[in-house]
């Protein structure tokens, strides 16, 4: 049975959602709405379309070890800009060292490492590299926020 005070705190939440207005504090707010991103796009060729929605509150109780890894993999320079180069479609390691130059072979290797254990970009086949299909709109997503907040409208 609920408490005379816990519905009291429920009321008010309830009125100050119809208000428009955030609640007091310590009142309780039950979570709800959703996230939702996605689209259409052509890259090199190939055609995506996409649509996630995910629930705010299930998104801050996910472990952060697993996000951050895939965060810090695209937050170097060089692997943003080689993600930026393989969602357009499949790219011989030849052709993202030119993209990439002054950059060494090593370094490419390295950054293309870093990514794949990340899970943003995969090998189809022998020196070829791709940010995998399931992949393409997170990582434009990725792109998008962190564009919105450097710039934001």
């Amino acid at each position: 049975m609920t408490t005379i005070e816990e519905r009291v705190a429920a009321l008010e939440a309830r009125v100050a959602a119809l208000e428009g207005r955030a609640p007091e504090p310590g009142g309780e707010v039950e979570e709800s709405g959703k996230l939702v991103y996605g689209g259409h796009a052509r890259f090199g060729g190939y055609r995506w379309s996409w649509e996630m929605a995910r629930p705010p509150g299930w998104l801050v109780e996910q472990p952060a070890g697993p996000m951050a890894a895939v965060l810090a993999a695209a937050g170097h320079p060089a692997r943003l800009r080689i993600l930026q180069l393989l969602v357009r479609g499949p790219r011989p390691a030849a052709e993202l060292q030119t993209e990439l130059s002054p950059a060494s072979q090593g370094q490419l290797y390295h950054h293309l490492k870093t990514l794949s254990s990340a899970g943003l970009v995969e090998q189809p086949e022998r020196g070829v590299y791709r940010v995998p299909p399931s992949a393409i709109f997170p990582v434009l997503a990725m792109i998008a926020a962190a564009t919105d907040v450097v710039h934001p409208r």
